[in-house]
């Protein structure tokens, strides 16, 4: 409890600071944005921190920027899927697959994203890692198996293995797509969708535009890093960073 005491300390430290640089209304000097972005990487390891302790559940969705997922292999029940657009910060439209899974069961999980910061500190990259190292094999055991409840992803590219998938449709119609008898998943009548009651993909690696966690997860593992310059994700297995678990 001490722990958790002082995360939500330093994250109602950094709002009260976030809210006096509002007022000011000024960047000030290179040293002060640096410490600022700091702040607030640590304000999301607090929270990450708090989840990964099953001290709350979380919804959220991400920034409109892309950025890498990998997991060793996703195992989803009541899976349903639909074409939509997704707004990105060029105030474009993107055109993505918004996926749901009623629950997943994921093993290892990484997560890529890369921000420019002002000078001098350019190019950054966050490294969010949980659950098992991710190394493009699962362990046998499931050794620190993530599980999540109403898991939403917006993905414009996704690659994998698919493996045991169960009573799946193509084609179905966006506005009758369900994650089970009661949960609903809809989209446009009349766009293409897709329904599965068991989805399974390993080595999965997607490209998405958004995570939204309408229910709980458990996060454990979990280590968040900022690491310097930029990370190659061009590979077809998950990068160096990722395996650094």
């Amino acid at each position: 409890m001490r722990a958790l005491t002082a995360v939500r300390q330093r994250v109602d430290s950094w709002n009260a600071d976030m809210r006096e640089a509002s007022a000011n209304r000024r960047l000030g000097t290179r040293r002060r944005s640096g410490a600022m972005a700091v702040a607030g990487l640590g304000a999301l390891g607090g929270l990450f921190l708090m989840v990964s302790q099953n001290v709350l559940a979380v919804q959220f969705t991400s920034a409109n920027q892309s950025y890498k997922v990998y997991t060793d292999r996703v195992v989803g029940q009541y899976a349903a899927g639909y074409l939509n657009a997704q707004d990105t910060q060029d105030g474009a439209d993107r055109g993505v697959a918004q996926v749901g899974f009623k629950t997943a069961d994921l093993y290892g999980m990484c997560v890529v994203a890369e921000q420019t910061m002002p000078a001098p500190m350019g190019k950054i990259t966050l490294v969010m890692t949980g659950g098992e190292v991710v190394d493009g094999t699962p362990s046998p055991t499931g050794a620190g198996k993530i599980s999540a409840n109403q898991l939403y992803l917006a993905s414009n590219q996704l690659a994998g293995d698919g493996k045991n998938i169960e009573r799946m449709t193509l084609g179905q119609s966006a506005d009758t797509l369900t994650m089970d008898d009661i949960t609903t998943h809809r989209g446009t009548p009349g766009a293409f969708g897709l329904q599965a009651k068991v989805l399974d993909i390993g080595s999965l690696k997607a490209e998405s535009y958004g995570i939204d966690l309408q229910g709980s997860i458990n996060l454990p593992n979990l280590k968040i890093r900022v690491v310097p310059g930029g990370v190659d994700t061009t590979g077809p297995t998950p990068p160096a960073a990722c395996q650094q678990g």
